[in-house]
This record gives C-alpha cells, sequence and structure tokens, in this order.
C-alpha cells in the first residue's frame, strides 16, 4: 500500500487507495469528493483517519465538522 506524508502533521501513514488523484474540476475527482463527504463516523474529528487523508489528496472542499489543518 502507498504511504504518504501528511503535510501538516509531518508522518508518514499508509493509505488504502491505489487509484491515481483526479484533476482538480474533473467529473471524477467532484464525484468522489461528494460521495466521501457523505460518509458516516467520525472521520471528521480524526486528523489520521484515512478518509481524511485521502479527501485532502484528492483536494476536497472541506465540509462541516471536519478537521481544518
Amino acid at each position: 500500500m502507498p504511504r504518504i506524508k501528511n503535510p501538516y502533521t509531518g508522518k508518514t501513514i499508509t493509505v488504502s487507495s491505489k487509484v491515481m488523484v483526479g484533476s482538480p474540476g474533473s467529473p471524477r475527482q467532484r464525484a468522489y469528493c461528494a460521495r466521501t463527504a457523505k460518509i458516516a463516523g467520525k472521520w471528521r474529528g480524526n486528523r489520521n483517519s484515512k478518509n481524511l487523508v485521502q479527501r485532502r489528496r484528492w483536494k476536497c472542499r472541506y465540509v462541516k465538522g471536519e478537521l481544518r489543518l
């Protein structure tokens, strides 16, 4: 699995996404961001959650309650 460095904390973590990131504004990127924003759970408050790290990697907009780093 790929490892990425969190630019805010400096820690390197493993992420499960093996797909290439879509270019900003593409239909694929918009669909991914909309889909991941609806995921239930406490990922919005956990800075190292895989969903939040991937949303930053895909350059998604912030959703209500998401950690702003």
